[in-house]
């Protein structure tokens, strides 16, 4: 089914700076019907929550009756143990989810293995759009961080900047904003920066002193770094909190279920994460297999029927219903007033060969311990 929406129209100024791009030579000769059934187990990142839902009963289990192939499903750990598990040669999974903001970073220092797209539909290459396949890594999910509200307390309006996330006295209570030990993953010191009057635009390179100084701000009224998607919309169902940030997929899923989360898309953070296969996992045909089933539009559609998080295969919008579809973030209404995370800084290197995802780190420990 059609949803009106111009595919081109969505995230036109996402790159695929989060992955290494891939030339259409490498792509394999059309062809129908990929036969993708096989034996043994695929240890998959599950992610928890609503979004390790969506991932059962889209990608999961039709999977498992397709191909024969037993889902090993893994709980989420942070990039930092994921790395280490690589490193140590013995990674947690066979397929596993990255953040942009990291996945060029894990490439360039020789922790993943190249996708086989012998295993794609020739077609569902082809449906990719705006974010491309890489040599490394193909597109998961595109979803936004977004400012989020207890809707109850803030009934009249919330807060609708981050600028009023960080205002306690006209929006009192208590806060919560993801762990800076992610990184750039969950956009804190974005936010922080917007906070303090930084317009998108003006965002990179990041002003780390500024972005510090504007965390000292809301710190005293942080009840907690959230660390999992999960868990930003729980501490305002639960009554924790009255505002902070989460992904929009988390917040919607809990609105589904009767929750009364308010959110607001102006200043919103569009990322993607995608599929990689560390170096070193003991199942890598299946899990080719299993990257390749998940990238079939009909799937893709099938997810985003769970979680709004949009499918980085424009053509599953053909399977969306239009109500649907309009829901997403990269609908037109919402995507013109985000802005998407530079990935390119993100990955990018520093003078002292720091990726700025490990500086970030670095300095988020040393500021959370009181010596920055």
């Amino acid at each position: 089914m059609k949803t009106g929406i111009n595919r081109r129209l969505l995230l036109q100024t996402m790159t695929i700076a989060g992955g290494i791009s891939v030339s259409r030579s490498l792509f394999p000769a059309p062809a129908l019907a990929k036969d993708l059934k096989g034996t043994g187990t695929v240890a998959v990142y599950d992610g928890g929550g609503s979004w390790g839902e969506a991932k059962r009963i889209a990608y999961f289990e039709p999977f498992e009756k397709e191909t024969g192939i037993k889902v090993v499903i893994v709980p989420r750990t942070d990039t930092g143990a994921v790395r280490a598990s690589i490193l140590a040669g013995a990674p947690r999974y066979d397929v596993t989810i990255l953040s942009g903001s990291t996945t060029a970073t894990f490439a360039r220092e020789d922790m993943l293995l190249p996708i086989d797209y012998s295993y794609f539909e020739t077609a569902d290459l082809d449906g990719f759009d705006p974010v491309k396949p890489g040599k490394f890594s193909v597109p998961h999910i595109i979803y936004s961080l977004v400012l989020a509200y207890d809707g109850a307390k803030f009934a009249a309006g919330g807060p609708a900047s981050w600028a009023d996330i960080w205002d306690v006295k006209k929006f009192p209570g208590p806060r919560s904003l993801p762990t800076g030990t992610w990184g750039g993953d969950g956009g804190t010191f974005e936010c922080a920066l917007m906070a303090d009057g930084v317009e998108p635009a003006n965002l990179y390179p990041l002003d780390w002193d500024r972005a510090f100084k504007s965390l000292d701000r809301i710190k005293p009224n942080i009840l907690k770094w959230w660390a999992s998607g999960a868990e930003g919309p729980q501490l305002i169902v639960d009554k924790q909190i009255a505002a902070g940030s989460a992904w929009n997929g988390r917040v919607s899923a809990a609105n589904e279920q009767g929750a009364k989360i308010g959110f607001s898309w102006n200043q919103g953070i569009l990322q993607y994460d995608n599929w990689v296969l560390p170096k070193g996992a003991k199942n890598t045909v299946n899990a080719q297999k299993f990257i390749a089933f998940a990238s079939r539009p009909e799937n893709q559609a099938k997810f985003a029927e769970r979680i709004l998080y949009a499918p980085p295969n424009a053509k599953a919008y053909d399977f969306l219903k239009p109500e649907r579809a309009k829901l997403l973030p990269t609908q037109p209404e919402a995507r013109k007033l985000q802005f998407v995370q530079d990935y390119e800084f993100w990955n990018a290197t520093r003078p002292d060969k720091m990726p700025n995802n490990k500086y970030a780190v670095a300095e988020w420990e040393k500021w959370i311990a009181g010596a920055r």
